[in-house]
């Protein structure tokens, strides 16, 4: 991933002395990564036992476990920043809308191959965001990003490696139930950089708490995840088809 200099040359040692809108940006930050990641460690049920269930081999289900046993601990890591920062992770915070819609998608999956779609999108896009952190402004961030982003990239791998063992165990079949649902999958793997012309984003540059724009990491992510299916010899689609964020 190409590097882009954080735009400020301030750094925060803790939540003291914040600068209020500073605080804003990194609380909001902070908030929707733990109510992502805290639905692993607060609801096993759909997050480890259903994904188990699905799993076809007894490979599938020792690289999932672990990959969940990550998950758990990233949840723990935001849920003491943001209590850092006076926000409690409770049954309230839980309840409030899923920020990015392929979580969503996850909890509604029907199939294994599936899972390994929304592995490949999500956890690749999770790497992003933590290479985002790496050296940032709030030194607790700056701190676990180096493991949080070379976990992601492990889980993205991970997802690359399920859709390449399903495509070899089911052959022209499973080729076809994957493009079938790669045709959902793409766009809401692009969708989660969220809107090109978004302000916000420009803050999180201005305070050092990002490195790149929307639209930069969207189209590296696009340029990388359409070379891995390339490799499996599947053709990326249209990538402006069935986008609600541009």
């Amino acid at each position: 991933m190409s590097q882009t200099a954080n735009s400020s040359s301030v750094t925060f040692s803790g939540p003291a002395g914040l600068p209020a809108d500073y605080r804003e940006l990194l609380v909001r930050m902070l908030s929707i990564q733990s109510r992502i990641e805290s639905e692993y460690m607060l609801a096993p049920e759909r997050t480890l036992n259903r994904p188990l269930g699905l799993a076809p081999t007894p490979e599938d289900k020792a690289e999932y476990a672990a990959f969940w046993s990550d998950e758990v601990r990233h949840a723990s890591y935001w849920m003491r920043l943001l209590a850092e920062l006076g926000v409690k992770v409770d049954d309230a915070f839980m309840a409030t809308p899923m920020p990015i819609y392929i979580f969503e998608m996850r909890d509604q999956a029907r199939d294994w191959i599936e899972y390994g779609l929304f592995s490949f999108f999500a956890d690749r896009q999770g790497a992003y965001m933590g290479y985002e952190w790496l050296g940032c402004s709030y030194e607790p961030l700056a701190r676990i990003a180096d493991r949080v982003y070379k976990e992601e990239l492990g889980h993205a791998a991970f997802g690359y490696r399920l859709m390449r063992r399903y495509l070899q165990r089911e052959g022209e079949s499973g080729r076809a139930l994957l493009i079938q649902n790669l045709k959902k999958w793409y766009p809401a793997g692009l969708d989660m950089f969220g809107k090109s012309g978004s302000k916000r984003q420009l803050d999180y540059l201005r305070w050092g708490l990002r490195r790149r724009t929307n639209e930069q990491m969207r189209d590296q992510f696009e340029a990388e995840v359409n070379n891995l299916l390339t490799k499996l010899e599947i053709e990326a689609p249209d990538p402006s088809a069935g986008r609600r964020y541009l």
